[in-house]
């Protein structure tokens, strides 16, 4: 036993010889353009320097450290680079990428830094797989999970950010997808800013400041997105500023302070999203009279809606505190939603107001609420109101009713095999 323990401590002794003479700056620069370096496990100290086609590739247990206040790798005027399979630490950025046409990181790991991955003026820039997880301090002393500017045709998928700054901060990009990311813990999940052409789809933010922050971009689509527990006091799952033409569907928006926010925006389409249990659902400020939500199921929330005179259109939506009926059998109430409540905008700003919300006078001024404002044909009024649980009892329904016709069909297919292998 001793012996075999022996063998294997001199392996392992050589093995980490080995590694520590690797020197990975010395293989950078004497590989060829278009060349793989693989990097063996170990750690490695230092601020390396990328200038050319290269694939870096970490073995399992490979981790670059950085030396000082350099970044631990810098890639600059460049194409076709891929870095891949590794650990980066440091005390500022792990990655700096700048001028490079073919960007490529994946299954990489970034830990207490202070800020993860910074790219400008590059295009084609493909980041999967990569957790960036910041140090704990606040906001204001930490750096961005990935920060990308003036480029181009990007695409950030499956990573996991957590405790930092902004988790993504986008910058005078064009054409950029993110999806199926989760950032958390952090100040924004995302920022945008003047940007164009933009995509979120199948995120999840959650613990932030603000999920997401969207501001003088155009063109963006916010898809089937997962945006809970923004509840400081300044807090949004979605805020969207200066915005012109956007499209926010398929989200669900739960347990926020405000679930969307709309500000100086034109051509905004919210429709089909699920909120709940928001203290404010949607709010709006100078959103031009083109902009609209439909077809959403609020459900739990303290506030449907609130805005200032210019208001939103409120169409075909489904509301769990509406109390009309359906006398002519379409799935829309007979009588408007109103989602003003004098007494609900009171109670986001004092909580503690909410212990009194199903006392008589708060009754009567949210029955005063909706008289006057169906009689003045005010801003938030949903002419068109789902009765959504009829249709989905009616649905439920079909579906039995389908179920049981599909497994009478088994049934008698399987009698009429067995009876004809019988004869």
């Amino acid at each position: 036993m001793k012996k075999i323990s022996s063998v294997l401590l001199f392996f392992l002794v050589m093995s980490q010889t080995v590694y520590a003479d690797f020197d990975v700056q010395e293989a950078i620069d004497a590989a060829k353009p278009g060349a793989i370096i693989s990097i063996p496990t170990g750690h490695y100290k230092g601020n390396f320097v990328l200038t050319k086609k290269i694939t870096l590739r970490g073995e399992q247990g490979t981790e670059l450290v950085a030396l000082g206040n350099e970044p631990v790798l810098r890639i600059d005027g460049s194409t076709k680079v891929t870095i891949e399979n590794m650990t980066l630490s440091g005390t500022k950025q792990a990655i700096v990428a700048s001028d490079v046409d073919g960007l490529e990181l994946r299954h990489l790991k970034m830990k207490d830094i202070h800020a993860g991955v910074h790219i400008q003026r590059s295009k084609n820039v493909r980041i999967q797989h990569i957790e960036v997880t910041g140090k704990q301090a606040h906001y204001s002393k930490k750096g961005n999970g990935l920060a990308i500017f003036q480029s181009e045709d990007v695409v950030v998928e499956d990573a996991n950010i957590n405790h930092v700054q902004d988790g993504i901060y986008v910058e005078e990009v064009k054409n950029i997808r993110v999806q199926n990311n989760t950032i958390a813990n952090s100040r924004y999940g995302m920022h945008f800013m003047y940007s164009s052409n933009a995509q979120a789809f199948h995120n999840t933010y959650q613990n932030n400041v603000t999920g997401l922050m969207i501001m003088m971009t155009s063109n963006i689509s916010i898809k089937g997105n997962h945006l809970a527990n923004h509840n400081g006091l300044n807090s949004y799952s979605m805020l969207l500023y200066d915005v012109q033409q956007a499209v926010v569907e398929l989200n669900t928006i739960k347990n926020n302070r405000t679930g969307v926010a709309l500000q100086k925006s034109t051509g905004i389409h919210i429709a089909s999203n699920d909120f709940q249990m928001n203290q404010t659902a949607l709010e709006g400020t100078k959103v031009d009279g083109h902009s609209k939500v439909t077809n959403n199921q609020f459900t739990g929330n303290i506030l449907t809606a609130r805005s200032d005179h210019q208001g939103f259109l409120l169409s075909n939506n489904y509301y769990d505190d509406y109390a009309g009926i359906d006398l002519e059998n379409d799935g829309m109430g007979d009588v408007p939603y109103v989602a003003v409540s004098s007494f609900g905008q009171w109670m986001v700003r004092q909580p503690v107001y909410q212990y009194f919300v199903a006392s008589p006078s708060v009754v009567l001024l949210t029955s005063l609420d909706q008289q006057i404002n169906k009689t003045e044909k005010s801003v938030l009024v949903d002419v068109t109101p789902k009765l959504m649980m009829d249709q989905i009892t009616e649905k439920s329904r079909t579906n039995i009713k389908q179920l049981l016709l599909g497994f009478l069909i088994i049934i008698a297919s399987v009698w009429l095999w067995r009876r004809g292998m019988m004869e």
